[in-house]
């Protein structure tokens, strides 16, 4: 098969087309035909050798965790299903035409939800919402900053915020004020150009991370809790609570759940790129100058 993989840590340039063999899935797994990749920050991150420290790869290796496409053999989903998929974070496999899947990170696509579309849910939605049901716990009333709202992340996170009742407070760039209303913000923070002079946070989920975070965080109650998703760290020092990061998980009834709300209409994805599986370089060039504006998703 066709595949997009790199023999070494670095730039864009590292990343090749290349022939290797289709997957052979293994018990509980599900092969699947892809349709669509979703491009996440994080596969730069690992091309770049960011993780190698503690988590290093074998080299060839194929990038992508975001999958969308028909399932070709596995139990569970009848041949020709359409499904969406997070891949485990060590094996990826998703910048190719087939891959094999467990199948509890596996979940269907609603009829009416296109690949792309599908391909663009599993990494950030999946942190979105468990950064707010897991790692905050976010209960009826609660006030929550959420840092970097209209992002990829930060949308699911105040969608998810909002289903459980509480008050968010967006922190986003000046650009995206208004965005950030219509997604449902309550209270909308220009970042790194505004404090906050309100009650204090019980809860901070944050996106972005960094220095400017931190100043807001200084407003969380002595009793709240600060988790990140950014691998940027938030510094600590003057902070009433200590911001600790999280990395996501797999869950396939949370997937699905996420593909049926995105097919509903509750929340939008927003996609700027759909690009040729043979120009990820261009893909991870566009994605690390920023402002893109959407998601890019890779076609094989």
């Amino acid at each position: 098969m066709k595949a997009v993989m790199i023999d070494a840590y670095g730039g864009p340039e590292k990343l090749r087309i290349g022939a290797c063999g289709k997957p052979v899935r293994s018990d509980g797994e599900i092969l699947i035909r892809v349709a669509a990749v979703g491009v996440n920050p994080a596969d730069g991150k690992w091309r770049a050798g960011m993780f190698a420290g503690f988590l290093p790869l074998s080299f060839p290796h194929i990038t992508g965790y975001d999958v969308a496409g028909t399932v070709e053999a596995g139990d569970g989903f009848a041949p020709d299903s359409r499904v969406v998929a997070i891949l485990p974070p060590l094996r990826q496999g998703g910048y190719a035409e087939w891959v094999a899947a467990p199948i509890e990170n596996v979940a269907p696509i609603p009829e009416t939800l296109d690949f792309a579309a599908a391909a663009a849910i599993p990494t950030p939605g999946l942190t979105g919402v468990q950064l707010i049901e897991e790692q905050l716990d976010v209960q009826l009333g609660h006030r929550v900053l959420v840092t970097g709202a209209t992002g990829a992340v930060g949308r699911f996170a105040m969608f998810a915020a909002k289903a459980r009742g509480a008050t968010v407070i967006a922190a986003v760039r000046a650009a995206q004020r208004e965005a950030a209303r219509a997604l449902g913000a309550d209270t909308v923070l220009t970042l790194g150009a505004e404090d906050w002079d309100g009650l204090t946070f019980d809860r901070v989920a944050d996106t972005v991370g960094g220095a400017q975070v931190a100043r807001l965080c200084r407003h969380v109650a002595a009793d709240g809790v600060i988790r990140t998703a950014a691998t940027t760290p938030i510094p600590s020092e003057g902070l009433p609570v200590e911001p600790a990061g999280f990395a996501v998980h797999a869950d396939a009834g949370r997937l699905a759940a996420l593909a049926a709300a995105v097919a509903a209409g509750e929340i939008a994805v927003l996609i700027a790129h759909i690009l040729p599986l043979d120009e990820a370089q261009q893909a991870h060039r566009l994605l690390e100058a920023g402002g893109v504006g959407g998601k890019i998703i890779l076609r094989p």
